[in-house]
């Protein structure tokens, strides 16, 4: 039955149950001044068909991506996802699956955290992964934790490219430890390597880069890495734009400590914000010190394979005074839907796609340029988001783009209050864009 009502009967059982004798009694702890008095203005009742017309017509008001084709990046990317992942994730063994807490009897879910582990040591190019974190902001923030802990010094240095929505959970995370939080100012759209030079300082514990970074810049990791390490400061990576991992050089390769991301890109649709799913990776060296969980593989008696969680005594549910944080939870279907999607797109499929992604933003970069209506005010390299200042009143931008069937790129300034980004938009271009409709989003922007 898909309502069912409860009779006055029923209804009375339930509130003797409670311990009181009527609904009255359950609410007087409520001040009556508060209290609704009347009847609520609802309508009377439908049928069931008259029901389902009248709640067609009401979701037909929203707009979604069979209308409208986002423009819009900064941390949420569509890109296609392949039909087999939504109709594998429904199966009853996967959406019924939780947190493994008796391996004997998740070996399923255990698995799909081992492979998913192994897909992103090779993406990341580090050693140890932790596959299943809140999101990526509560991943960077707890990269973040692990340097004062690693170090024992109490300075962050954090790229101002970052995304501000990262930077606000790491001062949330850091709050209680009375962190001090240096900002790297950026020039020209990636961080200023002069400028970090001289902040940088022997008590400082780490330094946050994101790359690709909030404006889609690629910065020079490998530099910025070394300028770190020669002080005896941790460098982390933050990538939430984990399809650029398809094309770009490996943090592993440049050297990087710690790799806080985000998995979106990997097999999630966009949904209202949600869920996500970060992940941390990390040397092997660092291990004792990275929260939630990881699965490790072995035998059982029998010689047989198993998977097993390991190192779980740093969470705060087997020992609450010394964890390393109070991660508990795990998003079993974003890891097993990243691990459709990645098996399904092989090593190769993923390279073509990010280069996809790569060839259409720069295309539809120089077309709107050339268009005459934008021009640049960074020289950089980007993946698949660049930012353009406009000639025109931003609000017309948005106005012809949404008439036209496109979600408008994202005003940076209104994030970062940076006057040098007034009038701008930060374009996001994924493989769900032909060529035909980046001709005319240059045609009617010209």
């Amino acid at each position: 039955m898909r309502y069912i009502t409860n009779t006055a009967e029923q209804q009375q059982e339930m509130l003797e149950e409670i311990g009181v004798s009527s609904f009255e009694e359950l609410i007087v702890t409520i001040p009556e001044g508060v209290r609704f008095e009347g009847n609520l203005d609802i309508p009377g009742p439908l049928s069931e068909l008259e029901l389902e017309e009248h709640l067609a017509a009401l979701a037909g008001q929203n707009a979604d991506f069979s209308s409208l084709k986002p423009l819009l990046g900064a941390g949420a990317y569509r890109h296609y996802v392949p039909r087999a992942v939504s109709a594998l994730l429904s199966r009853e063994e996967f959406y019924t699956a939780y947190t493994p807490y008796q391996p004997e009897r998740s070996q399923g879910i255990l698995q799909a955290m081992f492979e998913l582990q192994t897909y992103l040591s090779r993406l990341t190019g580090m050693e140890v992964v932790i596959p299943s974190m809140y999101d990526g902001a509560s991943a960077v923030a707890e990269a973040a934790l692990m340097t004062l802990r690693l170090t024992k010094k109490n300075k962050i240095i954090i790229s101002s490219a970052l995304h501000p929505h990262y930077r606000a959970v790491i001062e949330t995370y850091t709050g209680p430890h009375e962190t001090e939080i240096i900002e790297l100012q950026y020039r020209d759209g990636l961080v200023d390597i002069s400028g970090l030079k001289e902040i940088l300082a022997d008590d400082t514990a780490s330094v946050i880069v994101q790359s690709p970074n909030f404006f889609g810049g690629i910065e020079k990791i490998a530099e910025l890495a070394e300028l770190t390490h020669d002080r005896g400061a941790l460098f982390i990576q933050v990538v939430a734009e984990s399809i650029s991992l398809g094309i770009l050089k490996s943090p592993g390769e440049m050297d990087v400590d710690i790799v806080a991301a985000e998995a979106q890109s990997l097999g999630m649709d966009l949904s209202f914000g949600g869920p996500y799913n970060g992940y941390l990776a990390a040397r092997k060296k660092f291990l004792r010190q990275l929260p939630g969980r990881i699965v490790g593989e072995t035998v059982d008696r029998d010689g047989k394979r198993a998977f097993v969680m390991t190192s779980r005594a740093r969470e705060q549910d087997i020992r609450r005074e010394k964890a390393t944080s109070c991660i508990c939870s795990n998003h079993g279907l974003n890891i097993i839907a990243s691990d459709i999607y990645l098996s399904l797109v092989g090593t190769e499929g993923l390279h073509e796609i990010a280069l996809l992604n790569t060839r259409s933003a720069h295309y539809l970069e120089e077309k709107l340029v050339s268009g005459g209506s934008f021009e640049r005010i960074y020289d950089y390299p980007f993946f698949n988001e660049f930012l353009l200042r406009s000639k025109k009143p931003i609000l017309e931008i948005r106005e012809l783009l949404l008439k036209n069937g496109f979600i408008p790129p994202l005003s940076p300034g209104v994030f970062l209050g940076d006057e040098e980004l007034e009038n701008t938009a930060l374009f996001a271009v994924t493989e769900i864009f032909n060529r035909g409709e980046l001709d005319h989003i240059a045609e009617i922007l010209a």
